[in-house]
């Protein structure tokens, strides 16, 4: 670890390194999250790496590189970059679904991943999606939110007639 003195020659203070450990923290939290939401059973290789190959189909739909690697063994619990991937096709999945853009049999849920029948059930849903015109239009052209306006509740103050407001105004002569 640098010296203070070698940290103040580079322009870092106090306050940069501080907002460093505040992001190492929260991206541990964020780790941790994904490790409490990564599926657990006994799932073989050939089941991951068919979910690895519809995964790696529908990457560039995100424009990012199908570039997953496979697995070479079995595996009991879900590597969290594996989740993570996995939790972005979700989110897009559910947002699609609320739109009205693709069906409701499109949706899953990271519980629901617990053998592979289910890896597979769920590979297969990441393949038509990768087909899915409807999908691939609503991620490059996602609906704006729509901005909920308050509706503004405009109470009615009464207004006094002319006779009264001749009366307040010589009541305060």
């Amino acid at each position: 670890m640098a010296t203070q003195n070698e940290l103040d020659m580079l322009g870092v203070t106090d306050q940069d390194m501080e907002m460093e450990g505040m992001i190492a923290e929260a991206e541990d939290v964020d780790e941790q999250e994904f490790a409490a939401m990564a599926p657990r059973g006994n799932f073989t290789a050939k089941a991951m790496n068919n979910l690895v190959a519809a995964a790696n189909r529908l990457l560039p739909a995100f424009e990012q590189t199908p570039d997953y690697p496979t697995f070479n063994e079995d595996v009991q619990v879900f590597p969290t970059d594996f989740v993570r991937v996995l939790g972005m096709f979700q989110g897009a999945v559910n947002s699609a679904v609320d739109a009205g853009a693709i069906d409701e049999q499109f949706d899953f849920e990271m519980e629901d991943i617990v053998d592979d029948q289910s890896i597979n059930l769920l590979a297969g849903k990441i393949t038509n999606l990768a087909n899915n015109r409807e999908f691939k239009n609503f991620l490059k052209n996602p609906p704006m939110e729509e901005e909920v306006e308050e509706a503004t509740v405009e109470e009615e103050i009464p207004m006094a007639s002319d006779e009264e407001m001749n009366k307040m105004f010589m009541d305060r002569m």
